[in-house]
């Protein structure tokens, strides 16, 4: 998985917007297999306009996300202590970090299907392809590294009903492999909201963050998810994370996740 904090926890061609239909709304129809609603959210109201992360042992940061005209991901700033610019270029698509450089190439749909990333704290670049089904779910990413051919990471996921149910992450060593299987469960509860909760707090694929919560890896889980349970090679019993316990507004959207000691409260 990416480094990062751990976890506490349409059509898009003419716009490579933020993908918006992963948890639409009871009489949203985005959870449909025919329908590809990547990248626009239901009405601008229902964007997040900003992120409040809080914890018990002071920490905090607040999180602002901006649209330029055509209601693309401009820049988000604040995100764990960190700001990213977005600049589009047909279907090209960089991100600049404060330490960090994405180059990504896009489908159709916005979707990336090529990642460099150029981190001032790694020896070299690290290289992702992705690949989609034909509605836009999210199959595999392969990751590899340019300062160290013989080792590559790919995570593998499996969707049932909408939703992302298992992901399976297999590091590739000289001297063998390490595999991590995630089952995940989900609530009831659909949101009419843009950005990808499944990520908010880390997640357990291979993804770069702001690019994940943003919703460029593809459609989103159709209900809110509620458990992962985990399982490492060479471990007979999994261990459980929650994702959290959701507070909702009257529109639907989600106002607030506790985390046990951590909360993200999220302002349209």
């Amino acid at each position: 998985m990416q480094e990062r904090q751990p976890k506490l926890i349409t059509t898009m061609k003419k716009l490579f917007l933020i993908v918006a239909a992963m948890f639409a709304a009871v009489s949203f129809s985005a959870c449909s297999d025919d329908d590809d609603n990547g990248g626009k959210a239901p009405t601008p109201e229902k964007w997040v306009k900003q992120i409040v992360f809080r914890a018990e042992w002071d920490e905090s940061w607040t999180s602002t996300i901006t649209y330029d005209s055509e209601n693309r991901v401009k820049k988000i700033n604040g995100l764990r202590n960190d700001s990213y610019e977005f600049t589009y270029n047909g279907n090209s698509l960089t991100v600049k970090g404060s330490d960090r450089t994405y180059t990504c190439k896009l489908n159709s749909y916005g979707y990336v299907t090529e990642v460099t990333e150029d981190n001032d704290e790694k020896d070299g670049a690290i290289y992702y392809t992705l690949e989609y089904d034909k509605n836009g779910y999210l199959q595999r990413i392969e990751q590899r590294y340019s300062y160290n051919e013989s080792r590559k990471r790919v995570s593998e996921c499996t969707w049932r009903d909408g939703n992302l149910i298992e992901s399976k992450l297999t590091d590739y060593y000289e001297d063998g492999t390490d595999i991590t299987t995630v089952k995940y469960s989900y609530s009831k509860t659909t949101t009419p909201i843009n950005i990808d909760l499944f990520y908010i707090d880390g997640g357990y694929i291979d993804v770069l963050e702001p690019l994940d919560l943003l919703g460029f890896y593809g459609r989103q889980s159709a209900k809110l998810p509620n458990k992962a349970d985990i399982t490492y090679s060479g471990e007979s019993e999994s261990e459980s994370d929650d994702f959290g316990v959701y507070t909702l507004n009257g529109d639907g959207t989600v106002a607030r996740i506790d985390c046990g000691s951590v909360s993200y409260e999220l302002i349209y």
